[in-house]
């Protein structure tokens, strides 16, 4: 009887796809875990080391299935953390301007048992009701003085605690909802209400110039008509995903509504802003995916509007919309500065 030897069967947990699937899942733990970890930490660099070795083993390709899930995980992550810090930054920086108040305040006030002293002796010298008309407007100029300082104070108490008071119930709405758009993983609509207005109180304070971007994409119906859903929200991952990369570290990005995505930029001269945008709208026409073998190009619009000084939330968006309707209305594919 001949001697029959069993066949090797393929088995789902062997082989170098096996492997290779495996290895870039731990890819994308261990480069996402660094972005957690503090340069100066010494698992850090021993992760970075790993990651160098286990990247030379596998061939390059698109992160995709459950290494992608892994990834759009941490980067939601991420970006909630640098809001709820960037709130909790915003409330230290009005204790600190509270607390500045308070003593520019006492030095005032404080001043006025000296003044007092220094009036007593005066009136003790003078001889003529000239002196003494003169010594009494001294006198009421500097009690006008404290009465401003105090009704400064109060002014300022109330508005710093209106600021607190709105800031506590976004700080608890950040804990409690999502901010992240989860097609597209950068920040929502909501994320956007409550990061404008932070962005325009630290114009009011610091004077530091910042500019607001709106991008929408162009022709966004066509995908969807003519390929499908699924091809239109790729479009729209993919578009975040660029504007994502080619914007800076400090920018915040959101997905404002449908096709359309608001940058805030600080720190931003005109010309600046105008190269930025510019930047974006190239890097969105030269890319492109495939959706079932067809190749689809993408573009965009985009207007832009630097803050001006009185500027409130609604009036830079409205300055960077109108701009927006120019590039539109001169062919799209264009920048527009306000």
């Amino acid at each position: 009887m001949a001697e029959t030897k069993n066949k090797p069967t393929d088995s789902p947990i062997a082989g170098p796809e096996f492997t290779d699937r495996v290895t870039r899942l731990l890819i994308s733990c261990i480069e996402n875990l660094c972005r957690f970890l503090p340069s100066s930490d010494p698992l850090n660099g021993k992760l970075q080391g790993l990651l160098k070795v286990l990247k030379k083993a596998i061939r390059y390709k698109p992160v995709s299935g459950l290494a992608k899930e892994i990834q759009d995980f941490f980067n939601r992550k991420k970006l909630e953390e640098e809001f709820r810090f960037t709130e909790k930054e915003e409330m230290r920086q009005i204790v600190m301007d509270l607390t500045q108040t308070i003593k520019d305040f006492a030095s005032v006030s404080g001043g006025l048992d000296s003044d007092m002293g220094k009036y007593v002796e005066q009136i003790d010298k003078v001889n003529t009701l000239q002196d003494f008309i003169a010594l009494k407007k001294n006198l009421v100029s500097d009690l006008r003085k404290i009465q401003l300082s105090t009704k400064d104070l109060k002014r300022e108490l109330i508005q710093y605690r209106n600021i607190t008071k709105e800031l506590s119930t976004r700080l608890e709405q950040t804990e409690a909802k999502a901010l992240i758009d989860p097609l597209t993983n950068v920040f929502n609509r909501m994320a956007y209400d409550l990061s404008v207005g932070q962005m325009i109180r630290e114009f009011t304070r610091h004077k530091e110039p910042c500019a607001l971007m709106i991008i929408d994409i162009d022709y966004f119906k066509k995908f969807n008509d003519n390929y499908g859903h699924k091809a239109g929200d790729k479009v729209l991952t993919s578009v975040a995903a660029t504007i994502r990369d080619a914007v800076r570290d400090s920018d915040s990005v959101f997905r404002y509504g449908g096709e359309e995505f608001v940058i805030l930029l600080k720190k931003i001269e005109y010309d600046q802003a105008k190269r930025l945008a510019e930047k974006v709208r190239y890097e969105v026409e030269r890319d492109y995916f495939v959706d079932k073998e067809i190749e689809m190009k993408v573009t965009v619009s985009l207007g832009v509007s630097c803050l001006k000084e009185g500027d409130t939330e609604q009036l830079v968006f409205d300055r960077a919309d109108k701009a927006l309707y120019k590039s539109k209305e001169n062919g799209r594919n264009r920048v527009t500065m306000a």
